[in-house]
């Protein structure tokens, strides 16, 4: 799982984040396979340790699903040259993209040297619903659609990791309950 959750700082536009996934994924269920024979059986149902692996499978390939839908939306929208529309710039380059803190890249920063330089960071910062970008129009399509599949993959990322979290606090509660009893 730790793997999996590393998995997540490989660069989204590339293929090799799937690639990864699938392969542990793959390995997961070769050692799933393994630990099956090697697992006890039990009268009164299936032992909390296989629990637990089942899930962790079903999360994995969640997050597979996450890089499916990322990729998706880096490489097929971007490269139709189809308008990002109104409500997903407002909607998720504004509003998610501030919710949780996403930072424009360096590259993106409007030069301030025709500014005074008592203006505040978000005057930097380009505004998503009318790209401040000096590019062909294919270009501009092309990084409004990165920015929301980056945006994206920021808010799945924390989505992921928060349903790990929890995940790890029931399966901690649930081992501490069947210790006890």
């Amino acid at each position: 799982m730790l793997i999996d959750i590393l998995s997540f700082y490989l660069p989204p536009h590339s293929v090799d984040r799937a690639s990864f996934k699938m392969t542990l994924i793959l390995g997961y269920t070769v050692f799933l396979l393994i630990m099956n024979d090697l697992l006890p059986s039990t009268a009164n149902g299936t032992p909390l340790i296989g629990i637990y692996f089942s899930v962790c499978l079903a999360l994995m390939v969640i997050s597979l699903l996450e890089t499916v839908i990322i990729t998706n939306v880096l490489h097929s929208n971007s490269k139709k040259y189809r308008e990002v529309p109104h409500w997903v710039r407002v909607f998720i380059l504004k509003h998610i993209a501030r919710m949780i803190c996403y930072q424009w890249p360096e590259e993106l920063v409007r030069p301030s040297a025709s500014r005074g330089s008592t203006q505040d960071d978000k005057a930097d910062r380009p505004n998503p619903t009318s790209p401040p970008w000096v590019l062909a129009p294919e270009g501009v399509l092309q990084e409004q659609w990165c920015h929301v599949g980056y945006v994206l993959d920021f808010l799945l990322f924390r989505i992921y990791l928060l349903l790990i979290s929890c995940y790890a606090m029931v399966i901690i509660c649930m081992w501490c309950i069947w210790i006890n009893q």
